[in-house]
């Protein structure tokens, strides 16, 4: 089981299904998503509501700072907002604007309203002791909204990458070369029978030409366009 909070030195990530809603409609469709994407393997999302639906996380802080405040939420079409404490201020989190990391996670892959992007509110000062935090989600769609987590921490330079934590790490050690695992790792690297594919797939040179083909077999148009040197020399 994965555990709502986790407080690693000055940062605390909390997972968006453990909050606490009013308002909050599920619905089958919108919650069709392909869940190794998301953090916890789950996510708060709502669709049908006719109010904004508010989800309340009650937080314990051991050290108080300014705190940056990073969210994981439902950028299409949508509105979110933060409340801190038991302020009735709402801040405006900037998942229209501000959109960092953006996935389509349709479990059907359409590009619809089911896609995730980070999205960074802050510095909020917080002081040691319990606090909550809210967030309030809209749209003009049928009050659709979705928060798979979020974070704040104290690292003012911190920047997610997908769902690692600010004490994880993507960085894949890179293996010592020997006589012995030498050819192991040539063979590797190189390209696949499945990955050279592409090479039997019939391209042309002309624009004019791929046109009227398509129009022949009654297929789309793939256009391969670059600017530049082929071998980036520009």
């Amino acid at each position: 089981m994965v555990s709502p909070i986790s407080l690693i030195a000055d940062s605390v990530w909390v997972e968006g299904e453990t909050g606490q809603t009013t308002n909050l409609r599920k619905n089958g469709w919108y919650s069709s998503v392909r869940a190794q994407d998301l953090s916890g393997a789950d996510w708060l999302a709502t669709y049908g509501s006719d109010v904004p639906v508010v989800a309340t996380f009650p937080l314990t802080f051991t050290k108080a700072g300014n705190y940056t405040l990073w969210v994981r939420a439902n950028p299409i079409n949508a509105t979110l907002h933060a409340a801190i404490g038991a302020s009735e201020k709402w801040l405006e989190v900037p998942i229209s604007s501000d959109r960092h990391e953006i996935i389509n996670i349709a479990s059907d892959g359409k590009p619809d309203l089911r896609f995730l992007a980070w999205s960074k509110v802050g510095p909020i000062s917080l002081v040691e002791g319990e606090t909550r935090l809210r967030f309030r989600m809209s749209s003009k769609n049928r009050n659709h909204g979705a928060i798979d987590c979020f974070c704040l921490t104290t690292d003012s330079e911190w920047k997610p990458i997908g769902i690692l934590k600010p004490n994880e790490s993507s960085s894949w050690p890179a293996p010592k070369l020997t006589d012995t695992n030498l050819s192991h790792w040539s063979e590797f690297i190189r390209p696949s029978e499945k990955d050279l594919s592409w090479r039997g797939v019939r391209w042309h040179r002309h624009l004019d030409e791929a046109a009227a083909e398509a129009s022949d077999l009654g297929r789309p148009v793939l256009l391969w366009a670059m600017n530049g040197h082929p071998c980036g020399e520009t």
